[in-house]
């Protein structure tokens, strides 16, 4: 794709922790506080634990991820592009594995809240 038709582009889909945003999670740290095995993935194995554990590692994760969307800060340039395209009129997506709530807070962090 050529620089030219990047401008003819009317949709647009971005990831937003470390693409919008400056990345900050530990990963690391998680897999440690919930004792997920290096070579699993953090929410498919906070699934397949029993129902109250399973709970009790979600609300962790959620508060943890609450205090990192607290703290988020936009990736170089990210705020500018996004502004730039809503200019343009053109259709945006987000995408992420972190809930919702935690989704708008960070927006509403880094200046991207409507």
């Amino acid at each position: 794709m050529t620089i030219a038709s990047l401008n003819d582009c009317r949709h647009w889909v971005f990831d937003m922790d470390g693409t919008l945003t400056v990345g900050i999670h530990d990963f690391q740290f998680i897999r440690r506080e919930l004792e997920v095995p290096d070579d699993s993935d953090i929410l498919e194995h906070l699934e397949s634990l029993p129902e109250a554990q399973r709970r009790a590692s979600h609300a962790w994760l959620m508060e943890h991820e609450r205090e990192l969307a607290a703290r988020s800060t936009p990736a170089e340039g990210a705020v500018a592009l996004i502004r730039e395209l809503c200019e343009r009129d053109v259709r945006l997506g987000i995408l992420t594995r972190n809930a919702r709530e935690l989704a708008h807070i960070t927006l509403e962090v880094i200046g991207l809240a409507q």
